[in-house]
């Protein structure tokens, strides 16, 4: 405790799931000191579709939390940063017959669950969003999804921390963890009441220092953990909301940019990959086929690192099951669409020493409990995975 009698709690990492979870715990009435390399947006959070949705999340119980993510953006976090939030749905258009069994099977199965999704046909989103459509294609709109802008939100929170006179940063790379103390690799020592990591993919060999094991995806080239996303300048286009087709997602990013995905041109990433002019032709061609416009520049192509835990599901909360510990983590591949609920629910089981039956099943020692590996997860390949 501090000299005040305040909860004093390091958080590692200041990407959007770290910064939103800072800022939840301030709200609480607790100090925070975060432990990251840089202030600036980094890592996974740097490179994110930033789609709000719970589109495809399987199994049933990942389906229900992230549905809970998006009623808190809708209700709580949204209105927060209404500029930097938009709820324009999100419209699927296929033509190809494995992609459309997909699609159809995912529509069903969504709206058995009450979830929002309405058919529409090609031709009506052809002439919304100007964009070509093929005429065997079939479509579907998803009103209840949408986007952000996660860099000035982060922005925004990061700013709210210096003003509240709570929070302070300590720069440098933490290397490992023991029991209320973070290790940097300058061999400073960040002491606390709780260490939550929320590191993205360096928090499984934080967490080993600690004594915890989280198993990640494998982390090879062209599996789940890697994939591009490229950033294409297109002069007044039309489009308010993603939109997913059979060979490229694109959404907005403003009046003028979109931001695009090709999933099966992500069997080439990986962490050795070399981005040349080829990538770029690539997206540029499939842009330009589905905008039929040729005023189309790719900008620039990167590579992200998906925080993915081996079971593919989100891990939140202390990481021996004891609402007292001192040290918990929050690791998710739903980092965006999550990261809000995730930090308000983890700030008050810290605070209040209780655990939400929200989290019952994606709680850390899920896997200290079980011998038997988990099926490992398929890199997002169908229109509609991520």
């Amino acid at each position: 405790m501090t000299r005040e009698g305040r909860l004093h709690v390091a958080v590692v990492g200041a990407g959007f799931v770290g910064t939103t979870l800072a800022a939840a715990l301030v709200r609480r009435g607790c100090v925070v000191t975060i432990v990251a390399r840089t202030r600036e947006l980094s890592g996974a959070s740097e490179v994110t579709y930033a789609w709000l949705n719970s589109h495809r999340k399987r199994p049933e119980a990942y389906q229900a939390l992230n549905q809970q993510g998006l009623r808190h953006w809708r209700t709580v976090f949204g209105p927060a940063h209404p500029e930097y939030v938009h709820w324009h749905g999100h419209t699927v258009m296929v033509s190809d017959r494995l992609h459309k069994g997909a699609v159809r099977e995912r529509f069903d199965y969504l709206t058995s669950l009450g979830y929002p999704a309405e058919w529409t046909t090609a031709p009506s989103v052809g002439r919304e969003l100007s964009i070509h459509v093929a005429p065997d294609a079939i479509a579907a709109n998803f009103p209840s999804e949408g986007h952000c802008e996660p860099e000035p939100i982060r922005a925004a929170l990061v700013e709210q921390l210096g003003l509240s006179g709570r929070c302070t940063w300590k720069l440098g790379e933490a290397v490992g963890v023991e029991d209320q103390s973070i290790t940097l690799r300058s061999g400073a020592r960040v002491g606390a009441d709780r260490v939550v990591i929320a590191a993205g993919n360096g928090s499984s060999e934080l967490l080993s220092s600690a004594g915890f094991d989280l198993p990640m995806v494998a982390q090879h080239g062209g599996g789940p953990a890697w994939g591009f996303l490229a950033d294409a300048r297109v002069p007044a286009h039309s489009l308010c909301r993603p939109v997913t087709t059979d060979r490229v997602n694109v959404r907005p990013t403003g009046p003028d940019a979109l931001l695009v995905q090709a999933l099966d041109v992500d069997e080439a990433a990986g962490p050795e990959v070399e981005i040349g002019q080829s990538l770029h032709e690539e997206y540029r061609l499939r842009l330009v086929e589905l905008l039929g416009r040729e005023d189309v520049e790719i900008t620039r192509v990167r590579v992200g690192h998906r925080v993915i835990p081996a079971d593919s599901m989100t891990v939140a909360g202390p990481v021996d099951g004891n609402p007292k510990s001192r040290v918990w983590t929050i690791v998710t591949h739903s980092g965006i669409t999550l990261a809000p609920f995730l930090a308000e629910t983890v700030a008050a089981e810290i605070v209040e020493e209780r655990e939400d039956p929200a989290l019952e099943t994606f709680r850390p020692q899920r896997f200290a409990e079980t011998e038997s590996e988990s099926a490992a997860p398929s890199a997002p390949r169908l229109p509609g995975e991520q």
